[in-house]
C-alpha cells in the first residue's frame, strides 16, 4: 500500500523530535554529574592535610620571574647575598636552567674564592651579573688562562684590571687569546710592553669582534688617510676607536677634517676629538663660526683648543672661548 507524502513527513518529524529529546536528556544527565564531581573536588580541596605542601608551585613558562625560586634554592640565595642581579640573569633562560641545576657549595664556591683573587668582594656581584656563565667553566681552565697571562709577563695589577674591566676575558681559551694578541702585535707592529699596555688599557678590544676591528683599522688607514705609525699612535692613545661603529667613525672624521678643516697632525695631538659625538662638535663649531671665532690653528691668534670642544661644560666653553653668555649659546641652539 502506497503511503502518502503527508504521512511520511509527519513520521520523519516525530523521529527527529524523539532524537532531540533523547540528546537533551543526556546533556542534562552529564551536567548533573559534572556539578556533583565539581562539588566533591571542592570539598576535597578544602579538607585539611597533615603533609607540607609549601614546595608545590605552579608551572612556570620560559619567561618566569626567577625570584620565585629564591626561597627554595640555596644557590640563588647565596648569589643574591653576593649582590648578583638575578633580574638580569633571568632574561636568558639557558642560564637560568643551568643555575637551577648547580649546587653552590660544590659547583660555585671555589670559583668565587678564586675570582676573589682578582675581583674585590664588593664587585663580585656586578662581575657575575655581567658574566654568570663563568661559574660553569672548569676551575682548572680559569687557572690555566691566568697562568698564560703571567707567562707573558703581565703584572698582577694588570691581570686584575684585565679581568675586572672585561669579565668575559677568562671565557676565552689560551689559544684564542694568544691568536688575538698576536694579531694586534703584528698589525700595529707593537713591542711586548706596548702590547701589554694596550691589553691592559682596553681589555675589551682584545676579545672584541675581529671583523669589526679590521674594518675600523681599514677606515682609519685607507679612508681617513693616516699612515701606519699614526694608526699605531691613535690606537695606543684611544683604543676604543677600533670599537666604534663604522658610520660614527667616518661621520666624525669627515666633519672634523672637511668641515672644521682640522689637519691630520692636529687630530693626532688631540685624538679624543674622534671620540666626541658629531652633534656636539657641530653645535659648538657653528656657534663659533657665527661669532667669527672658529679658529683652530695653534699658530694663529684667537686659537680655540680642540679639547675645549669636547671637555669643557657649556658655561666654561662660552666664558673662556666663545666670550659670551651661555644664554646666547642656548638661544642659538634653538635655531638649529
Amino acid at each position: 500500500m502506497a503511503l502518502s507524502s503527508t504521512y511520511l513527513r509527519s513520521l520523519s518529524y516525530k523521529v527527529l523530535t524523539l532524537k532531540e529529546v533523547f540528546k537533551r536528556s543526556r546533556c542534562v544527565h552529564n551536567s548533573s554529574l559534572s556539578v556533583a564531581e565539581s562539588s566533591e573536588a571542592s570539598e576535597n580541596a578544602l579538607r585539611p592535610v597533615s603533609q607540607d605542601l609549601s614546595s608545590i608551585t605552579p608551572y612556570f613558562s620560559n619567561t618566569f620571574n626567577l625570584a620565585a625560586y629564591v626561597n627554595n634554592s640555596e644557590t640563588l640565595k647565596n648569589l643574591v647575598d653576593l649582590n648578583v642581579n638575578i633580574s638580569k640573569i633571568e632574561k636568558k633562560p639557558y642560564i637560568v636552567h643551568k643555575f637551577l641545576t648547580l649546587d653552590f657549595e660544590k659547583d660555585m664556591k671555589n670559583h668565587i674564592i678564586y675570582l676573589n683573587n682578582f675581583v674585590e668582594m664588593d664587585e663580585i656581584g656586578n662581575f657575575l651579573t655581567k658574566n654568570p656563565m663563568i661559574l660553569c667553566e672548569k676551575l682548572e681552565d680559569l687557572e690555566v688562562r691566568v697562568n698564560y697571562l703571567q707567562s707573558k709577563a703581565f703584572k698582577n695589577n694588570e691581570i686584575k684590571r684585565i679581568i675586572v674591566k672585561n669579565p668575559f676575558w677568562l671565557m676565552f681559551s689560551t689559544l684564542r687569546i694568544d691568536k688575538r694578541l698576536g694579531y694586534f702585535q703584528n698589525c700595529l707592529n707593537l713591542r711586548g710592553q706596548e702590547l701589554r699596555d694596550l691589553a691592559t688599557k682596553q681589555p675589551k678590544l682584545i676579545t672584541y669582534n675581529l671583523h669589526h676591528v679590521k674594518c675600523n683599522m681599514f677606515i682609519i688607514k685607507e679612508e681617513m688617510g693616516f699612515n701606519d705609525e699614526e694608526v699605531k699612535k691613535l690606537v695606543m692613545m684611544k683604543p676604543k676607536l677600533l670599537m666604534l661603529s663604522q658610520t660614527a667613525l667616518e661621520e666624525r672624521f669627515n666633519y672634523i677634517h672637511n668641515v672644521m678643516k682640522i689637519p691630520h697632525e692636529n687630530i693626532m695631538e688631540t685624538p679624543e676629538i674622534l671620540m666626541c659625538r658629531k652633534f656636539r662638535l657641530k653645535q659648538r663649531h657653528l656657534f663659533l663660526e657665527k661669532l667669527g671665532r672658529s679658529q683652530y690653528d695653534p699658530k694663529k691668534p684667537n686659537y680655540i683648543p680642540l679639547k675645549s670642544m669636547i671637555e669643557d661644560t657649556d658655561v666654561e666653553f662660552c666664558r673662556n672661548f666663545a666670550k659670551c653668555s651661555v644664554n646666547d649659546f642656548n638661544i642659538f641652539l634653538k635655531t638649529l
